[in-house]
């Protein structure tokens, strides 16, 4: 972080120097040449709506005055540059192809007495390539510069454009319990995993209040209801707001070692929270909307899936632990994914990614069916979905929960990337 801040000053420092006379000298180290807008961080966004034409506008600058005309020469779509950067920060974006922008130019002028080009506007033209849930850059590098012997700064060489754009969705209501229920998958559908991250997206709209029975219970990734394969080993990912003596608006997890993460972040109503669960072998790790939640267990929890719950779908409990709100973006992935992944993903990911299991968008607006979009054969068909009715009496049978699936779209329903 030192030398994002050195940088920092450094651009302050010639932004300064442009009002000082003209016998002001600024000896600050090395004078060097970078992207603006980049000191601190590469990556820049791009808002993109529906109807495209959209610019950013790329301004190459310098530390200091210029005593005679510098030429830059700039890469657009500089693939191996967002190679790079992909893999120092374990993102996955995808690179814009250059028939899809217009720039006007690929050479640019620091006129003598100044410190920075005119704004070279980059324009993405057409969003025809876009695919829900994969994510675009448009990398643009200094390639070279002529007419002075200041350096390219290369932490601020490139300036990544990544495409960001807001997108409405359908989303599944948790509000009727009668839809609380748990589906088993085929026993050739299960799956042990020696690291993984379980993903889903929330919107909780009441978190009950104090005095009232609290809990709110979420999901649960967990294991075969006759038990896990021998050789392997279980436990469940089970996720319920306000357990009972844990602060209230907090969020439990019971993890397969039977261990307790209990959050420290406290959560608000009427707000989408992507929750990812991350164990990489050593630590477990729950990030909010890309960022680790500060608690972290260190206790093994590797475990094998089998089947997810939805609600509380025990006997009576599914009335006074309930869930109000809505869930999305369900996703269980065979490894540890990175605080950049999961960043990257946040509003929705490629079906066709690389160690996705399985993936329910819950982007439906009728039917029984929860469509896995990986095409692995996860599809939970609801009507085909079981409880237990009663404590000891087994699971069994209960159709009935598709009957109160509800599908909702609306101005809440909305997420930019």
């Amino acid at each position: 972080m030192r030398k994002f801040f050195s940088i920092a000053a450094l651009a302050a420092l010639a932004l300064s120097a442009l009002s000082c006379t003209e016998g002001d000298k600024f000896e600050y180290g090395k004078q060097v040449v970078f992207m603006a807008g980049t000191e601190e961080n590469p990556l820049v966004k791009l808002a993109v709506g529906d109807n495209p034409p959209a610019t950013y506008n790329i301004v190459v600058s310098t530390t200091g005055k210029v005593d005679k005309d510098v030429t830059v020469t700039v890469k657009v779509s500089d693939a191996e540059a967002l190679e790079a950067y992909n893999a120092a920060h374990g993102s996955s974006y995808v690179c814009v192809e250059p028939q899809y922008l217009d720039v006007p130019t690929t050479t640019l002028t620091i006129p003598a007495g100044t410190a920075s080009t005119d704004a070279l506007p980059v324009t993405l033209k057409d969003i025809s390539f876009i695919k829900n849930g994969v994510s675009y850059a448009i990398p643009v590098s200094i390639a070279s510069v002529e007419g002075t012997d200041f350096e390219v700064l290369e932490s601020s060489r490139s300036a990544i454009i990544r495409i960001a754009r807001t997108m409405s969705f359908n989303a599944l209501s948790l509000d009727d319990i009668g839809l609380y229920s748990e589906f088993e998958f085929s026993d050739d559908k299960g799956v042990s995993l020696e690291q993984y991250t379980y993903e889903i997206k929330c919107y909780p709209t009441n978190l009950k209040s104090d005095g009232a029975e609290q809990i709110c219970r979420l999901c649960n990734f967990t294991t075969p209801i006759d038990g896990v394969p021998a050789g392997y080993k279980g436990g469940q990912n089970m996720l319920r707001f306000n357990e009972n003596g844990r602060p209230w608006r907090s969020l439990q997890i019971v993890t397969p070692s039977g261990g307790d993460y209990t959050t420290t972040t406290l959560f608000e109503e009427n707000q989408w929270y992507m929750l990812s669960m991350v164990w990489d072998g050593s630590t477990y790790q729950l990030y909010i909307n890309g960022e680790p939640d500060a608690t972290t267990l260190t206790s093994d929890q590797t475990t094998y899936f089998q089947r997810i719950e939805l609600g509380m779908s025990w006997t009576s409990y599914g009335s006074s632990q309930s869930f109000a709100g809505r869930i999305c973006e369900m996703r269980v992935w065979n490894y540890a994914r990175s605080k950049g992944q999961i960043q990257g993903t946040l509003c929705g990911t490629d079906p066709a990614s690389e160690g996705l299991i399985a993936y329910w968008k819950f982007n439906q607006d009728s039917g029984t069916t929860f469509k896995d979009e990986t095409g692995h054969g996860y599809d939970m068909d609801w009507t085909k979905s079981v409880k237990e009715f009663t404590d000891g009496g087994g699971y069994q049978s209960n159709a009935s929960a598709a009957s109160h699936i509800k599908w909702v779209k609306d101005e809440i329903n909305v997420c930019s990337e």
